[in-house]
């Protein structure tokens, strides 16, 4: 029996479509075999009770991509502006804004025009005369998630 996460099922999926470009030499044999075999190898350490378990060794794949390696990079993101921000509130005083802008479903053929939207109306947001006088920098991320049912996208 062969135990998969649903992270390593997607990736089988992305496997399946690097294909097709490996066929038009747009993407590598190598590039290929390493996305096939992406986590297929773990190396853990633990403490004495097993209790707390850490991911010392293993083969990523590294693209950008990749459901697996996606997930990591962003765990690892995560962590470091967690880092900078307690370190800013800590030694700098600063204190944070949370903003979440949302906007409609598209189909993907739009998807393009709604991000390149809503990037102008990101930057237009922070050139504001209030918001330069509040905001002394920020962090940002672009989330994109796929509706299977109605075969559309939420940017």
């Amino acid at each position: 029996m062969v135990k998969s996460t649903k992270k390593k099922r997607r990736n089988g999926v992305l496997a399946y479509f690097m294909e097709k470009l490996v066929s038009e030499d747009v993407v590598s044999e190598n590039t290929l075999k390493l996305i096939r075999e992406c986590n297929t190898f773990m190396m853990m350490v633990a403490d004495e009770n097993l209790e707390k378990k850490k991911q010392h060794k293993g083969n990523t794949c590294k693209n950008r991509f990749c459901p697996i390696c996606a997930w990591k990079k962003s765990r690892k993101d995560a962590l470091a502006l967690s880092v900078m921000m307690a370190y800013l509130k800590q030694e700098e005083k600063k204190e944070f804004i949370f903003v979440t802008l949302t906007a409609p479903n598209v189909p993907a053929d739009e998807l393009e025009d709604e991000i390149k939207g809503y990037n102008h109306s990101f930057k237009k947001l922070m050139e504001r005369k209030e918001v330069k006088k509040i905001a002394k920098g920020y962090a940002r991320k672009l989330e994109i998630t796929y509706n299977e049912e109605r075969e559309d996208y939420h940017p």
